[in-house]
């Protein structure tokens, strides 16, 4: 029974780290385009497609951590 109240509990805490994860993943990209485009003197579009493709990831690993059962309509 201890086995499986672990395996919970790790279970929580690494869903937990990766719902973290995910929300910085949707967070950095606006100072990561900052950066990039003020200092590293990227172009325009290759910092914003850097960003977009950092708040898709994100958005994504969202959506895997949560599962189907969170985005499924209640009745």
């Amino acid at each position: 029974m201890g086995e499986i109240a672990e395996e919970f509990a790790f279970r929580k805490v690494l869903r937990g780290a990766l719902v973290v994860v995910a929300a910085a993943l949707m967070i950095f990209p606006a100072y990561a385009n900052y950066e990039i485009y003020s200092k590293l003197h990227f172009e325009l579009v290759v910092s914003l497609s850097i960003s977009i493709m950092l708040f898709a990831a994100g958005i994504l690993l969202l959506i895997v951590v949560l599962g189907r059962d969170a985005f499924e309509p209640r009745i």
